[in-house]
């Protein structure tokens, strides 16, 4: 089992057959999140209908909310040319500079490295635009931070993000004296509005991380209900978003690390229908539509599991006798 973004659900269901059984919950209740545009307040000059030579942000090469969504969005809208099925190429030459973690991966990156698409990283030696926590700018808070500190002017992250790190939720000297209302949301008709307008202001709803298995000839059952009863017992006693000293919790990153297992920003886990396990059922025709029009070869690219999500699955599983 592994926990992956709405982007490696379809990789990990196309390629691999894997199939969901557990999403996270955030804010809204259901297992679902906005991807949105993030700008500075005071960056008048910086709007969604318009930003070709812009220095971007983005969370991972593949990701939702932080290249799936924003690349679709401005592919469909003609704001930025299609170059074919080469949507990195796209990227490359509509932003100056950005921070995409894995654009410079042969996995991800199908014709000449765009380089400039990795100038705003700041990952060292083997981590430098790195797809994993490597790279300091990598997932929802790397690219809000690339934002606030890597000279990005606009971050392309969960609705979430902002109010995950502002107003002293986090700790770090870089997120330190951040107030969530320095930054505003950029929309779809070219204006702009306070973060906590995301329901309205947003560039499209994705599904919410979940927790994969095997499927397809390899499913068994047993098995599955197994790693489901084992989630749902152990968030019982350990689906805390506080930090805590004593005790372990499921939803929660101490300082300097976020996203270490779940994301965050989740509250809690909820059992997927078995009738919508199938990754495409999952994911919905919105999203699907998105991934065919980034990359029309759909189903490339190496999945990244991030070690530190199976080293503390590892754990659940030796604290719950499933070894």
């Amino acid at each position: 089992m592994a926990v992956f973004d709405a982007g490696d659900i379809y990789t990990a269901g196309y390629k691999y057959d894997l199939i969901p059984v557990l999403s996270e919950i955030y804010n809204l209740g259901l297992p679902e999140y906005y991807a949105v545009a993030v700008a500075y307040q005071g960056d008048a000059d910086t709007e969604l209908t318009y930003l070709k030579g812009k220095y971007s942000c983005h969370s991972g090469i593949g990701h939702a909310a932080g290249w799936i969504i924003p690349m679709a969005y401005l592919l469909s809208s003609g704001r930025m040319r299609s170059y074919g099925c080469d949507s990195v190429n796209a990227a490359a030459q509509y932003f100056t500079k950005a921070c995409v973690p894995g654009a410079l991966s042969k996995e991800y990156n199908f014709g000449e490295q765009h380089n400039n698409l990795c100038d705003l990283c700041r990952g060292s030696s083997y981590s430098y635009c790195s797809r994993d926590s490597s790279e300091d700018f990598y997932g929802s808070t790397g690219a809000f931070r690339c934002l606030i500190e890597g000279g990005g002017q606009v971050a392309f992250v969960k609705h979430t993000t902002v109010n995950e790190v502002t107003d002293g939720k986090r700790r770090e000297f870089w997120a330190r004296n951040t107030l969530s209302g320095d930054y505003e949301l950029l929309c779809r008709d070219g204006t702009r509005a306070p973060v906590t307008e995301y329901m309205r202001c947003n560039l499209g709803k994705v599904k919410a991380n979940a927790v994969v298995i095997r499927g397809g000839a390899h499913y068994n059952e047993t098995q599955a209900n197994a790693i489901i009863n084992l989630f749902l017992y152990a968030q019982q006693f350990y689906g805390r978003k506080y930090e805590d000293d004593f005790n372990f919790g499921m939803f929660y990153s101490p300082p300097p690390y976020s996203d270490l297992i779940f994301q965050d920003a989740a509250q809690q886990l909820e059992v997927i229908d078995p009738k919508k396990r199938y990754y495409r059922d999952y994911l919905g025709k919105t999203f699907l539509k998105a991934r065919a029009l980034v990359d029309c070869r759909a189903g490339t690219g190496r999945l990244e599991i991030n070690t530190s999500v199976l080293s503390t699955l590892s754990i659940f599983i030796f604290l719950f006798g499933l070894g």
